[in-house]
């Protein structure tokens, strides 16, 4: 496939001048496509190139995402592709940029696009639900992690972690993690988790901080459902590091593979470990 309709999703605060943002659409101008750009920057980024719409029709109108910023970036254009079924490709403007395919000085990378010469790697992602007794209040997906903890308190949290309605083990820690092989490279290999191969479709379950000898990450089947119970107050979720919500006594959360897939588009002839020693040992 060609792509002839590409929208660029910025990031005003690793650009705040638009500077990158503005290059990249120059770069895109001269290929003869349509360049679609979210209708809040068109006081911003006034180009007469452009095709200015609002977020749900940018989605839907484009062949493929171009995220400048960092991982943030692509986890937040991550939800809306993958409803559209639209791949997505990075353009590294921040530190580590695990999940971002480009950096700035590769922008000639991107002739990949246009002779066809790049991969699409579809990449799971899960459901996040947070229970009441009256049913599901909250529903969100997420390509890297949901994660339950106290927030900003610095105190343990009691967790119990239940896969199938069978309880499987409680924690006492500062909070929990469930991630995607995809997110098994951030927040949950940091607290101790193990780095998973995304062509294995599982779920892993890494404690932050367990006050214990024996508590250790555990890796679910992919078609498990796992929920979180904390009777503890002040208990937060956040899904990949983006969204933060405050638990209320009583709720639960559900988490479970969603029907929805990351496609992550790649221009570089390398694999996953190849970007995992690259990335991970140069910072």
């Amino acid at each position: 496939m060609i792509f002839k309709n590409i929208a660029v999703i910025p990031n005003e605060k690793k650009d705040p001048v638009f500077e990158y943002t503005k290059n990249l659409i120059n770069y895109l101008a001269d290929k003869d496509i349509n360049i679609f750009l979210d209708s809040i920057y068109k006081q911003k980024i006034n180009n007469c190139v452009l095709k200015y719409l609002d977020e749900e029709d940018l989605y839907k109108s484009c062949d493929l995402l171009i995220a400048l910023g960092g991982d943030g970036t692509m986890l937040r254009a991550a939800a809306g592709a993958s409803r559209q079924n639209k791949p997505i490709i990075g353009v590294n403007l921040g530190r580590i940029g695990y999940m971002s395919e480009i950096e700035l000085h590769e922008i000639e990378l991107f002739e990949n696009l246009f002779s066809g010469n790049y991969k699409i790697e579809n990449r799971m992602m899960i459901d996040v639900e947070i229970i009441k007794n009256t049913g599901i209040i909250y529903a969100g997906s997420a390509l890297n992690d949901a994660v339950v903890s106290h927030g900003v308190f610095a105190k343990l949290i009691d967790i119990g972690l239940f896969c199938d309605n069978v309880k499987i083990t409680h924690y006492w820690a500062d909070g929990v993690i469930i991630a995607t092989p995809t997110g098994s490279t951030a927040y949950s290999m940091s607290a101790g988790g193990p780095i998973i191969d995304p062509n294995i479709a599982c779920l892993c379950v890494t404690p932050i901080c367990p006050h214990s000898l024996v508590n250790r990450p555990v890796i679910f089947s992919h078609d498990s459902v796992l929920e979180i119970r904390s009777p503890n107050a002040y208990v937060y979720l956040t899904i990949d590091g983006q969204i933060n919500i405050k638990l209320e006594e009583g709720d639960s959360v559900r988490i479970k593979k969603s029907q929805f897939t990351a496609k992550l588009l790649s221009v570089k002839n390398h694999g996953f470990f190849d970007v995992v020693r690259k990335k991970l040992s140069e910072h």
